[in-house]
């Protein structure tokens, strides 16, 4: 049973509680909750469209939907916010709970993107239109087979080493589009090789084909939202057959024995992923039948956060970056090269590669630094970097972060309805050997503003998509455990 049930909903008047007794309510049922409640350890976390794309450091979806069942039975929520959505697994738990507006935002295209292909109810006819998509990709195989069977051959012939250096001008890693047009004229092939930064040293050449002959297929599909869906396939399909190192966020190849010898089998790849999401798609449309729920997403900067409306929140639930992702989880890198094969709004590969820069503590300041985030907790941190002349540079990044999140703060508070609770899910990274403290730093942070701080609670991440090490100190052979528990902190705004 859940131990909520015996609440009567029916007799809570909001208009006649003390805010502060039901804190406290709150809290007691919190702290009452089994040891290793939060972990969800051995938790189903691919349900429903979670799992149609696999994006860095989510937070499982069954954190936010305990929350969302929890904060229910103390309080309407009419409006759910995710201000860092990510891939957008608390939208989707809104969604689900029948939360009546859902807002989530992202600020990096991919993220946006999965977001809305995972929250997005196709119409019932949609696996026509998939049938169809996947018809084409076959057509496109047969009239390319030839090119397809004498790719390899081709650039071998002629000497081109797939493993050479990208610096290396005359050879594969930079020069596969100049390479592989060459190889289409000798065959009398007319296909659009995409003008990707550094293709050849990213991809083996079959690979860059059959991706291109997908694509292709993916394009002309005429429903938007179907198109989206099989895009988000393809996007994950790019990932898993590129160069890149398994397990990593940042731009890490194979070793060059390792791309020698790789041989991805592209179609079986993204059809076997597009088989798995239709079964998805069907099972979220069962699930949300009937159901009056509507998101609506954002890709912009949270500090402004315009598409949300002033006072109107009631529950935000939310999982910042822990830091800035140049030297924590690189959701720009990670992004990449589904971006570049799959943008169609034209970004430049500039733009593309400099997401990491426009997230949060993306741009630090090369002044001096000046301590102004109102946090002790943060100046004391800084201060214990510092002690060391040579981590200037590092405490700048870490004061940009937090300036940033603290700006975002400020903003989220504004379209909090009065007594509306926020929960954030954070972990506290350490940098050169000090232990940044984010949780305590929020909570400081949100009680300056206005916030009250109810509780703090912790779980064990288990399941969360992040490199086991790294390297703290930036030097070499020094590496440690990476953050191994995450906080939740509870706040609520007063009135």
């Amino acid at each position: 049973m859940n131990k909520f049930e015996n609440i009567d909903e029916e007799n809570i008047d909001e208009e006649n509680i003390d805010e502060e007794n039901i804190d406290e309510e709150l809290k007691r049922d919190l702290k009452a909750l089994p040891e290793n409640f939060w972990d969800f350890k051995k938790a189903d976390t691919k349900e429903l469209t979670h799992s149609i794309h696999n994006y860095p450091a989510v937070m499982i979806y069954p954190i936010s939907r305990n929350i969302i069942d929890i904060v229910k039975r103390y309080r309407d929520i009419n409006v759910l916010l995710d201000p860092f959505m990510g891939s957008g697994t608390v939208v989707l738990e809104g969604m689900l709970a029948g939360i009546p507006t859902v807002y989530g935002n992202d600020l990096n295209p991919l993220a946006y993107r999965i977001a809305k292909a995972k929250t997005t109810l196709l119409p019932e006819d949609f696996e026509g239109e998939v049938s169809d998509m996947l018809a084409a990709v076959d057509a496109n195989y047969r009239t390319y087979q030839t090119m397809l069977d004498g790719v390899e051959g081709y650039i071998a012939d002629r000497g081109y080493d797939l493993a050479a250096s990208v610096n290396d001008k005359d050879n594969w890693g930079n020069s596969a589009p100049r390479i592989l047009n060459e190889f289409m004229d000798t065959v009398g092939a007319k296909l659009e090789i995409p003008d990707i930064k550094n293709l050849g040293f990213w991809f083996v050449p079959k690979a860059i084909i059959e991706l291109q002959l997908i694509r292709m297929a993916v394009c002309n599909i005429a429903d938007a939202d179907i198109r989206d869906y099989c895009d988000a396939a393809f996007s994950e399909t790019v990932r898993l057959v590129s160069n890149r190192r398994n397990g990593e966020f940042k731009m890490y190849r194979m070793t060059s024995e390792q791309v020698r010898n790789y041989h991805p089998d592209v179609k079986a790849q993204f059809t076997g992923i597009i088989a798995e999401n239709v079964i998805k798609i069907k099972e979220l449309r069962k699930r949300l039948q009937g159901n009056l729920s509507r998101s609506y997403l954002s890709q912009e900067d949270t500090a402004i956060l315009s598409s949300v409306p002033v006072d109107s929140v009631d529950l935000v639930i939310t999982s910042p970056p822990y830091g800035d992702s140049r030297t924590t989880v690189a959701y720009g890198q990670f992004s990449r090269l589904s971006l570049q094969w799959c943008d169609y709004e034209k970004r430049d590969y500039k733009e593309i590669a400099d997401i990491d820069k426009s997230l949060l503590g993306g741009r630090p300041d090369k002044k001096e630094i000046m301590p102004e985030v109102d946090s002790e907790v943060l100046r004391q941190s800084l201060d214990a970097i510092l002690s060391d002349e040579n981590n200037l540079e590092r405490a700048r990044d870490v004061y940009s972060f937090y300036k940033d999140l603290e700006q975002s703060m400020r903003t989220i508070l504004t379209k909090c309805r009065r007594n509306s609770y926020q929960f954030w899910v954070v972990g506290n990274r350490t940098v050169k050997g000090v232990q940044l403290r984010t949780d305590e730093i929020i909570v400081e942070l949100g009680e300056r503003m206005g916030l009250r701080h109810v509780i703090t609670t912790g779980r064990n991440i288990s399941n969360k998509v992040m490199p086991s090490v790294n390297s703290p100190t930036n030097r070499a052979g020094q590496r440690a455990r990476t953050m191994e528990e995450e906080l939740i902190v509870v706040l609520r705004k007063e009135g």
